[in-house]
């Protein structure tokens, strides 16, 4: 027998002329009778029919058995009666990998009724070429991916499931949830199929698209499909997959040019563009392998199963290439983000970041105690679980990117770059988990399942005021001088020791309901034609364990000297007394710093970079 094979059947006795194989369950309803010897695998029941579609006279050929000659087998009709031998009358039989309840009732010959013959077991499935369960037929087994049906056949030998071919009808068993696609890859309309379904013709199951606009019937129309052995956590969603809606993703970016049936956004910082193209889905798997080859590291991903997105930005350069960012995304059932593979960046041959895998443990230590604080002051798991993932890889893309390009020297918009794919990220995740709808506390009637992170930028300038204690003066938000006018091309000139310091409006973005990630760009103003000197700060914030003023819990900076004289200065990443941390931590880092009559701005940089940070905090509500 071949091996790897579960039944195999040969046109003459003892193994010999032309054979067929099969492998796994299934049901051939419709063969050319034409054997003489056959064999089963150990672990694989088979019953053989003397007709078409499962009928007429019948046995049972248990596990591991060798018949050597069909010619020398006797074929009994239902009263036991011998009425010939079994050569060339095999016309359709079923296989099973597990022993059917009917097996030991009555004799190899004794028939069984119709519905006992495809009677599923746990986390299965079975789909059949024609209506009734009729035609070919193949059971499978949850996990299972199946991304393109051109590719499965009904038959070890052949009869893929497409063309004439197709599914027509199909069920499911208990304990296996199951999604059809109308694409190939888990693409296009879908149907998630409970456990437990029979749909014997599936020209009466309506096909619609998201919106549920009528496409037709499922009839010969699945291209894919997918098996899960316990309901993934996106099974109450709209959606077929922890999913991207570009329309929401769309809302959630400051002043937005184009429109949302584009497929890119576009939007202004400063007097930087920067564009981020729509997500695109790559793959969908129920299991942590994948058949395909992908590169990047499948033991980060979960055993059970994953949806993963390329996604791809740029910033635009005049006169020049653009930089460009792009990496892999990985989200779990569940809506959390569970790892970004591949990431890489390059900026007109400035710098280059190699492809990186970025982990959430790289960084962020205080996983565990801020989970159980965040679950003990009534926060549910759930959301705080999304929450933390977002938040750790969002702290890591910012400390392990800053960590390659700090150095390069550049323009102020290559560098606030980086704080724009934090942003993207953190929108992201939070366009994937929306449609969860975690509730942020597990009272219902917690007033603060209400409540929600908000920035006052239009408070930022008095709190600067404040935050600067007399050594200085703050503006009201002004329309730069660039050229641009928008609400993100605003700044507030402001001093300090009589000297000139700008900050630009600040970008804002939710994490999960439970925090907020603020960034900015700060200009050290030089008093003659040379370029300034450019801070980017990067800071987050989680929801208090009480009250209003939510908690600084990750900030860090880097400083940018633009004229080469010094190297760039890159802050450690803080989650403790963060503010002061970053202060001493630039003080010390900005010992032996040169600069000129016209750069004496630069001995301050630490001084401004705490009133920043301090007017900042006062600036975050949760309410």
């Amino acid at each position: 027998m071949t091996t790897g094979r579960d039944f195999q059947v040969w046109n003459n006795d003892d193994r010999g002329g032309y054979s067929d194989s099969y492998t796994g369950p299934q049901g051939q309803d419709n063969l050319n009778a034409n054997d003489n010897s056959l064999e089963t695998s150990e672990g694989t029941w088979v019953i053989i029919f003397d007709d078409t579609g499962y009928t007429g006279n019948c046995k049972k050929i248990p596990p591991g058995k060798y018949i050597r000659s069909l010619s020398e087998t006797h074929r009994h009709d239902h009263s036991g009666k011998e009425i010939g031998n079994w050569k060339n009358d095999i016309q359709s039989f079923i296989l099973y990998k597990q022993k059917p309840a009917f097996w030991d009732i009555g004799a190899d010959y004794t028939q069984p009724g119709k519905s006992q013959l495809f009677v599923l077991h746990d986390g299965q499935a079975s789909v059949a070429e024609n209506d009734d369960f009729m035609g070919a037929n193949r059971t499978f087994t949850a996990p299972f991916n199946g991304p393109n049906m051109s590719n499965v056949g009904y038959t070890t030998n052949g009869i893929n499931m497409s063309g004439i071919n197709s599914i027509s009808s199909l069920k499911t068993g208990p304990n296996v949830w199951m999604i059809i696609f109308d694409k190939t890859g888990a693409k296009g309309n879908f149907k998630k199929i409970n456990p437990n379904t029979t749909e014997d013709k599936l020209s009466d199951w309506l096909r619609t698209d998201l919106n549920g606009n009528k496409k037709g019937n499922w009839e010969n129309e699945i291209d894919s499909f997918l098996l899960y052995p316990a309901q993934p956590g996106f099974w109450t969603t709209p959606y077929s997959r922890a999913y991207i809606d570009f329309a929401t993703l769309y809302s959630l970016y400051p002043s937005p040019s184009g429109k949302v049936t584009d497929d890119d956004i576009e939007y202004v910082v400063g007097d930087s563009t920067y564009k981020i193209d729509e997500p695109d889905f790559q793959y969908q798997s129920t299991t942590q392998l994948l058949s395909v080859y992908l590169m990047g590291d499948y033991t980060l991903l979960p055993t059970d199963g994953w949806t993963m997105y390329h996604v791809y930005q740029q910033h635009e350069n005049t006169g020049a290439h653009n930089d460009k960012a792009e990496y892999d995304a990985y989200f779990d059932n569940n809506g959390k983000l569970a790892s970004i593979q591949l990431f890489q960046w390059s900026s007109d041959g400035a710098f280059q970041v190699p492809e990186t895998v970025i982990k959430s443990v790289d960084l962020v230590a205080w996983y565990l105690g801020t989970a159980s604080s965040l679950v003990s002051f009534g926060v549910g798991e759930e959301v705080a679980g999304v929450f933390i993932e977002v938040f750790n890889f969002v702290c890591n893309v910012f400390n392990k990117i800053a960590n390659a390009v700090y150095k390069a020297t550049d323009n102020g918009g290559q560098f606030y770059f980086l704080p724009v794919i934090c942003h993207t990220l953190n929108r992201i995740c939070t366009t994937v988990a929306k449609p969860y709808n975690y509730p942020a506390y597990t009272n219902a009637n917690d007033p603060r399942n209400n409540y929600k992170m908000a920035f006052s930028n239009s408070g930022f300038p008095t709190a600067l005021r404040d935050a600067l204690s007399g050594n200085g003066s703050a503006n009201n938000w002004m329309q730069s001088a660039s050229g641009k006018t928008s609400t993100f091309n605003q700044v507030v000139e402001f001093t300090y020791q009589n000297n000139a310091y700008r900050t630009w409006y600040q970008e804002s973005s939710v994490a999960a309901k439970l925090g907020m990630f603020v960034s900015c760009k700060i200009d050290c103003e030089t008093t003659d034609d040379s370029k300034d000197d450019h801070i980017i700060l990067l800071m987050g914030f989680a929801v208090p364990a009480e009250g209003h003023t939510p908690v600084i819990n990750f900030a860090q900076v880097i400083v940018q000297f633009t004229d080469g004289s010094n190297t760039n200065i890159q802050s450690g990443a803080y989650n403790a007394d963060v503010i002061n941390a970053v202060y001493n931590d630039l003080q010390n880092k900005l010992t032996g710093i040169s600069m000129n009559n016209n750069q004496r701005g630069r001995r301050y940089i630490a001084d401004i970079t705490k009133a920043n940070m301090n007017a900042i905090n006062a600036c975050m509500n949760y309410s």
